[in-house]
C-alpha cells in the first residue's frame, strides 16, 4: 500500500515505570501524575475504594505498584444491570486474573443464564483475589433465577460476613424466567459470625422471617439503619432499650405483625396495611415516609399520631393508589420544613393540599407528584422545585401564591422522570406555556418562575 512501509516496525516499549504517562500532554499533568504516585497504599487503596468496581480494576495496569491495590479496597459493589464484565480479556500474563472471562461454562445452565453465568464467575474472581482485611460497604444488585447460583450467592454473603462488612446491601430482583421464590436468609447462616461491625443493613427481595431479622438486632448492637423490602416477613418485632436503630424502612412486605420499640429511632418509611403495626412505644419522629393504605389512614386519623408525628421536619406521603374525598383538620405540624405529596386523581388534591399547608406554617419547601393524569403518569408539581401542566396544578399553585408570606422559586417542569426521548413534545411545549401565561403576572415580588 502506497504510503506504508513494508517492514514491520519495532514497537518501541515506554520506558517509563507508569505506561500511562505516555498520553499526557502537559506538564502539569505529569506532575500531578507523579505526585499521586508518591502517596501511601493506604490512601491510594482509599481513593480507589471511592471508584465504581469497573474502573478500580482498571487502574491494575497503570504500574506494577497498582496492580493488585485494587485487591483492598474497602468499598465493593457488583450490578450485574450496569458492570460490563464482558469487556475484561486476559492480559498478557500467565498468571490467573480477574478479568478472565473466557472460562468453559456449565453445560446444565439454559441459553438465558449464560451471561449470567459469566457475571457470577467475574465476582467469584474478584473476591477470591481480595486481600483486604475488612469491607466498609458490599452492595450486591443481582437477578435470582430460583435456585440457580444459590451457592454462590452464600459464599458472597460469607465474604461479606468474614470481612466484618459495616454496611451490606442485598439488593435483588426476581427475574421473569423464574417462577420460584427469591433468595431466602436463614438463621443459621448468621450463627457463625461476629456481626458486631454491621451499621447499614438493606434486603431487598430478600426472603427473610422475623426469627431472622430480630437475629440481626441481637446480633448488630451498632445497626443504625434497617430496609427490609418486597419480603414475606411475617411477624416482626424491634425492641429493646440498648437498640442504636435510627433509620427503619418496611416496604412492600408482608405482615401480620409489626411491633416497634426504639427508643432512638427518627426516620421510618412504611407502605402496607395500618392494621398490623403497633408503633405505641415510638418517640417523636423527625423524618417519615408512607404509603399505601397506611398513608391514607394517616391523612383520616391524624389526631390519634400526634405524640410521635408532631416533632416532625421531613414528611412524605405516597397517595397514588388511594382514594381521599374528605379530610379532618389537621393539627399543627410546627417543626415540619419539607412536605412531598404523591397523589392520583381520585384524591381531592386542593382541599388535601390546603389542608397540610394550613397546618404547617415552619413549611419552606413543598413537592407534589401528580400519577395517572390523563391515564398516564406524570410528575406535576414541586413548589421551590415545582411543576405544572392540568387545571388541578395550576389551581393549587395559585393558592399557594397567594397565601404565601414568602416564596423563593417555583419551577415547572412538564416532563415526567421516565420520559425516554429528549425532544419536547407538543404537550410538553403547550405545558410550558400554560404556566407562563397563568403563573407570570401573578407572581409576588422576589419569586423567581423557573420553566424547565
Amino acid at each position: 500500500m502506497a504510503g506504508f512501509s513494508s517492514k514491520r516496525r519495532k514497537i518501541r516499549q515506554p520506558d517509563s515505570e507508569f505506561p500511562l504517562l505516555q498520553c499526557h500532554k502537559t506538564q502539569n499533568d505529569l506532575e500531578d501524575w507523579i505526585g499521586i504516585g508518591k502517596l501511601p497504599d493506604e490512601i491510594l487503596v482509599s481513593i480507589l475504594s471511592l471508584l465504581p468496581m469497573k474502573q478500580a480494576i482498571r487502574t491494575s495496569v497503570l504500574a506494577r505498584r497498582w496492580r493488585y491495590l485494587w485487591t483492598s479496597i474497602t468499598h465493593l459493589e457488583f450490578d450485574d444491570r450496569s458492570v460490563n464484565y464482558l469487556l475484561f480479556s486476559r492480559p498478557p500474563s500467565p498468571s490467573p486474573t480477574p478479568f478472565d472471562m473466557r472460562a468453559p461454562l456449565e453445560p446444565t445452565y439454559p441459553p438465558f443464564l449464560v451471561k449470567r453465568r459469566r457475571f457470577v464467575d467475574w465476582v467469584n474472581q474478584v473476591l477470591n483475589l481480595h486481600k483486604g482485611s475488612h469491607v466498609d460497604e458490599f452492595i450486591l444488585e443481582f437477578a435470582v433465577y430460583g435456585d440457580y447460583f444459590k451457592s454462590d450467592i452464600d459464599s458472597w454473603i460469607n465474604f461479606a460476613f468474614q470481612k466484618r462488612v459495616k454496611r451490606l446491601h442485598l439488593i435483588f430482583t426476581c427475574s421473569w424466567a423464574s417462577t420460584q421464590r427469591s433468595y431466602a436468609l436463614t438463621p443459621s447462616m448468621l450463627r457463625n459470625y461476629r456481626l458486631d461491625s454491621l451499621v447499614q443493613l438493606r434486603l431487598c427481595y430478600v426472603e427473610v422471617t422475623g426469627e431472622v431479622l430480630e437475629c440481626f438486632l441481637s446480633a448488630c448492637p451498632l445497626l443504625e439503619f434497617l430496609s427490609v423490602s418486597t419480603s414475606r416477613v411475617m411477624n416482626f418485632k424491634i425492641s429493646g432499650p440498648s437498640l442504636k436503630l435510627k433509620q427503619l424502612e418496611i416496604t412492600y412486605c408482608t405482615l401480620t405483625s409489626l411491633d416497634i420499640y426504639a427508643v432512638n429511632l427518627m426516620s421510618f418509611k412504611y407502605y402496607g396495611n395500618h392494621e398490623c403495626i403497633s408503633l405505641k412505644h415510638t418517640p417523636p419522629l423527625v423524618n417519615a415516609h408512607f404509603g399505601g393504605t397506611y398513608a391514607s389512614y394517616i391523612i383520616k386519623s391524624f389526631s390519634q399520631f400526634q405524640s410521635y408525628l408532631s416533632q416532625l421536619e421531613t414528611l412524605v406521603l405516597d397517595l397514588r393508589f388511594e382514594k381521599l374525598t374528605s379530610f379532618p383538620k389537621l393539627p399543627k405540624l410546627r417543626n415540619l420544613k419539607q412536605l412531598e405529596l404523591e397523589l392520583n386523581r381520585r384524591v381531592f388534591c386542593l382541599l388535601l393540599c390546603t389542608s397540610l399547608l394550613r397546618a404547617s406554617p415552619s413549611l419552606n419547601r413543598f413537592k407534589i407528584k401528580f400519577f395517572d393524569l390523563d391515564k398516564r403518569m406524570k410528575d406535576k408539581m414541586e413548589i421551590k422545585n415545582a411543576f405544572v401542566g392540568c387545571g388541578v396544578d395550576l389551581e393549587i399553585a395559585r393558592y399557594i401564591l397567594s397565601h404565601t408570606l414568602s416564596l423563593e422559586k417555583i419551577i415547572i417542569n412538564p416532563r415526567h422522570r421516565f420520559m425516554v426521548t429528549s425532544e419536547d413534545t407538543d404537550e410538553i411545549l403547550k405545558a410550558r406555556s400554560r404556566a407562563r401565561q397563568h403563573l407570570e403576572h401573578r407572581l409576588p415580588p422576589g419569586t423567581q418562575l423557573v420553566v424547565l
